[in-house]
């Protein structure tokens, strides 16, 4: 890897890379990239679209751009957590992911036409991927790991030491897989008592009134936080509470227990419960060492992503540099009311 890496550092040639983000997640994934390829000496700017990205989150050096200034930027390449991404912004268009290949999508990503490399984490994804690749013609698919990860294995945490032990509570927004409003009356239960600190993030998506209900629980044996910071908090748990969230395949990649609610895809590396009254046991259950369950985290890693050495950045600009190189031209489908429908939500009109 060391000799990959600094292969990729020898170049001369320099590019323009325009970072799309519509949701706060979307930072700690991109960011690993960001430092990456200007530490190379490439333009990397932000484009914050929508009302949920927040720019009080960039770093004092990190610039960003509004929507004109991104197309007068001509980006050689844009990369984008989300599912969509505006044609009408110059460069290859580069879908990078916000989560790890979940089981709760039929490991199937909706490809509509709207992408012209994928960046993918992992052979699941990749075979997926591929025959659509071979059969549509008009993007490519590159297998990186994802960008996040990097973030994840690079943190640099603290020395900290808690008396108590640290349970990080994370759920997805969906009612249909989400455990919010179901633990809630017990998460408040145990939240009133001493024994553990509670960590608490919500998926920006959540319902409003779910999320007013948590944050009202902040107190002495609760901290409430926001996506921003969730990298620092999953070094800082002990133990993870979750339902269908990627974030839980995040957090057994560190090695550490996860205890979920009605989980679609039991497995076992994590202990599924079915009702709110079990989660007290199941999370005492999860603090005692267990060589099966163990044994079982440590595989699965490995079945999700070989890609575990922090580096993927490095592999997403190779990528993108490989296709830039090739002699790419844009051969999309023209797609015209899906990106209507985006012109439309961004109120851009210029042609």
């Amino acid at each position: 890897m060391v000799n990959f890496i600094s292969s990729l550092m020898q170049t001369d040639q320099t590019y323009r890379f325009l970072l799309y983000v519509e949701q706060n997640y979307s930072f700690a994934i991109l960011r690993p990239f960001y430092d990456y390829a200007k530490q190379l000496g490439h333009e990397v700017k932000w484009l914050l679209v929508g009302e949920d990205a927040s720019e009080h989150l960039l770093l004092d050096q990190e610039q960003s751009v509004s929507l004109t200034e991104a197309i007068a930027f001509n980006p050689s390449a844009v990369l984008v957590p989300g599912d969509r991404v505006p044609a009408f912004i110059p460069g290859l268009k580069v879908q990078v992911f916000h989560g790890l290949n979940e089981s709760k999508r039929g490991n199937l990503y909706p490809e509509r036409g709207l992408f012209d490399l994928y960046c993918t984490e992992g052979h699941e994804r990749t075979s997926s991927l591929e025959p659509l690749a071979k059969q549509r013609g008009y993007f490519q698919v590159k297998e990186t790991g994802w960008l996040k990860l990097d973030s994840l294995f690079n943190y640099q945490a603290s020395e900290s030491h808690f008396e108590r032990p640290q349970i990080l509570f994370a759920s997805t927004f969906s009612p249909s897989l989400s455990c919010a409003e179901l633990v809630y009356e017990e998460l408040k239960r145990l939240s009133q008592l001493s024994q553990w600190q509670w960590l608490v993030t919500l998926h920006p998506k959540m319902n409003q009134e779910t999320r007013a209900k948590y944050q009202a629980l902040e107190g002495d044996n609760l901290l409430f936080f926001d996506n921003d910071r969730v990298i620092e908090m999953q070094h800082r748990a002990d133990v993870m509470v979750c339902d269908n969230s990627s974030i839980f395949q995040e957090f057994l990649l560190l090695n550490k227990p996860v205890v979920t609610v009605n989980n679609r895809d039991p497995q076992a590396s994590f202990i599924n419960i079915t009702q709110a009254e079990q989660l007290e046991s199941a999370i005492k259950q999860a603090l005692l060492a267990d060589e099966e369950r163990d044994n079982a985290i440590a595989h699965y890693g490995p079945s999700i992503t070989p890609y575990l050495d922090g580096q993927s950045s490095a592999r997403v600009l190779s990528a993108i540099t490989d296709v830039l190189e090739s002699g790419w031209q844009d051969n999309k489908p023209k797609n015209w009311i899906r990106n209507f429908k985006i012109r439309k939500s961004l109120n851009y009109w210029k042609f």
